[in-house]
């Protein structure tokens, strides 16, 4: 697979800022987000809670986004740290979910370090609503890949979030 192209940083924070109001409405107080978005850096980050069935809280987790390749492509994701707002999986396993089991037609993995075509080693969301699956050896069926006309910033959000939420959600990986 050929390196990805990033996104014009002007279109790319246009575009970021638009679809950031396309969230919608109650769902971000429904599971307790906190987004900070940083437009110039084109990245976000959102502090997320993985619930039960009746969206009690049970244990925080933060997500870092990667929006430079947005539109086109959708956000990096990465599970960090959040004093450090960086991954290092010797000593941050304990901010990387786990999955129990998957929603059905879902398929994704967490893996904390895999190596991407570039040669850069870095966690990965193995989903194809995460950028780091389009710069591994990875190739979504036509039905599963990424579609900038279709998909917007809450489509891997929406991910994220039903993955922390029960039954899906294994706890802690570390």
């Amino acid at each position: 697979m050929n390196a990805l192209c990033r996104t014009s940083p002007e279109l790319a924070s246009a575009q970021f800022k638009e679809d950031l109001e396309l969230i919608p409405r109650g769902y971000a107080e429904r599971y307790g987000w906190n987004l900070k978005p940083d437009f110039d850096k084109l990245s976000l980050y959102v502090d997320m809670w993985s619930v039960d069935e009746r969206y009690v809280r049970l244990d925080d987790f933060y997500v870092a986004m990667d929006m430079s390749y947005y539109r086109t492509w959708p956000p990096g994701v990465t599970f960090v740290n959040p004093e450090t707002r960086a991954f290092e999986p010797d000593t941050d396993m304990r901010w990387l979910p786990s999955i129990k089991s998957k929603p059905p037609g879902t398929d994704i993995a967490y893996h904390p370090a895999y190596t991407l075509n570039t040669g850069e080693t870095k966690q990965m969301i193995c989903n194809s609503m995460c950028l780091e699956y389009y710069q591994s050896n990875h190739s979504p069926a036509p039905e599963e890949k990424w579609d900038p006309g279709r998909h917007k910033l809450f489509a891997t959000l929406n991910l994220i979030q039903t993955m922390l939420t029960e039954p899906y959600y294994g706890g802690r990986a570390g």
